[in-house]
């Protein structure tokens, strides 16, 4: 497990270092665009508490949301593998067992069958959106 993680960490920053992330699938943008309906964007945080991180939603590769009662954190990655592939099978992991996540962490995914790492995300700022 541990030679999984490495080498999908190193994976995630050889991805971080792309020039450009290919285009938003229109399913992706859809999406994206149902669960933020209505809602306003506020100011980026580097630093949310790692509580606010348990209900993820994978758009796609690049962007991941996060609810949090009637807040929504929208955190468009650094880079990753696999982080639109979140589900029921699969879900979020970090080994840092600080109280908040940041700009710049890695997240695993872990599929949840069989234990195995199976990708990863860097976060970017999380920008919360909330209903005006």
């Amino acid at each position: 497990m541990r030679k999984i993680i490495l080498l999908v960490g190193a994976a995630i920053l050889v991805g971080a270092s792309s020039p450009a992330a290919p285009p938003r699938t229109a399913g992706a943008q859809a999406k994206l665009d149902k669960h933020l309906d209505g809602r306003v964007a506020g100011q980026p945080v580097r630093c949310v508490k790692s509580d606010l991180t348990t209900s993820p939603i994978a758009i796609d590769d690049r962007t991941i949301l996060f609810k949090d009662g009637p807040r929504i954190w929208r955190n468009d990655l650094k880079g990753g593998i696999n982080c639109g592939d979140l589900g029921a099978r699969k879900s979020l992991m970090t080994t840092d067992r600080s109280v908040r996540v940041c700009n710049g962490d890695t997240m695993h995914i872990v599929d949840l069958s069989d234990g195995e790492g199976v990708g990863g995300c860097v976060l970017g700022d999380f920008v919360p959106y909330m209903r005006p």
